[in-house]
């Protein structure tokens, strides 16, 4: 595992969730007349969603397992137990938001988007301090 580079990728989580950050609180309708702040919120979240799946499906190959969807990518790191399969529920439907991002772009359901910026970018932290405390547990290996 390259822990060089998974810190390097959270490192880049932390950046694109500051810059989400700033437009917590938007709605809507706001997105809908700005098509800047549109692009830059969807954009954040498809990065940030896809560092996540990358870090994921990197532990899940370094343990040899491989997944056929994204989704599988968080059940599969519940299993490894890097975090409670609780947590995996809750978050693995951040995969097929991503997949709406990149392959539904022009219907995304802006309500959706101002949700899931409102609503998810501390689960997004979460899942960064869960791959944290599991590098650290395996740094000698």
């Amino acid at each position: 595992m390259d822990i060089g580079l998974i810190l390097e990728k959270l490192k880049e989580l932390d950046r694109y969730l500051k810059q989400l950050e700033r437009y917590k609180g938007i709605t809507a309708a706001e997105l809908e007349i700005d098509l800047d702040k549109s692009w830059i919120v969807e954009r954040g979240l498809h990065l940030s969603i896809q560092i996540l799946l990358d870090i994921g499906n990197h532990i899940l190959a370094a343990e040899g397992i491989t997944v056929e969807r994204y989704a599988d990518i968080f059940m599969g790191l519940a299993e490894l137990q890097v975090f409670p399969l609780l947590f995996a529920e809750k978050i693995r439907g951040m995969a097929g938001f991503r997949n709406i991002l990149v392959h539904e772009y022009a219907r995304i359901d802006l309500n959706k988007l101002v949700e899931v910026l409102n609503t998810s970018l501390s689960d997004l932290r979460e899942y960064a301090r869960y791959i944290m405390v599991y590098i650290n547990g395996n740094c000698g290996e």
